[in-house]
C-alpha cells in the first residue's frame, strides 16, 4: 500500500503568527533547520505559510531555482548559475 501524507507529515508543527517579527521567524528556521512555518491566527486557524524562499524573495527580489531532491541528490530544474548571478546583483 502506498504511503500517504499522514504517514510522513510533521505532527504538531512549530507555528508562527502574522504579527511575529521576521527576525524571529528567520531564527526559528535556522535553529530548527526547517524551510518554512505555518502561520496561524489567534484561534489557531491556518492563514498562510512563510518559507525561506518567501523571505529571500522579499529581501532581494530573487527566487532560488526550482529543484527536486532524489536519494540525497539535488536535481535543478532551472539554471542555478543564473540564480547566483542575480543574487550577487541584488
Amino acid at each position: 500500500m502506498p504511503k500517504t501524507v499522514a504517514d510522513v507529515m510533521t505532527r504538531n508543527p512549530i507555528t508562527t503568527t502574522p504579527e511575529a517579527p521576521i527576525t524571529d521567524v528567520i531564527k526559528t528556521l535556522a535553529e530548527r533547520r526547517i524551510s518554512g512555518l505555518p502561520v496561524v491566527d489567534g484561534a489557531g486557524k491556518l492563514v498562510g505559510i512563510i518559507s525561506e524562499t518567501d523571505l529571500m524573495w522579499q529581501e532581494t527580489g530573487v527566487t532560488p531555482p526550482a529543484y527536486i531532491m532524489l536519494l540525497d541528490s539535488v536535481i535543478y530544474l532551472e539554471n542555478p548559475g543564473r540564480y547566483e548571478r542575480d543574487l550577487h546583483k541584488a
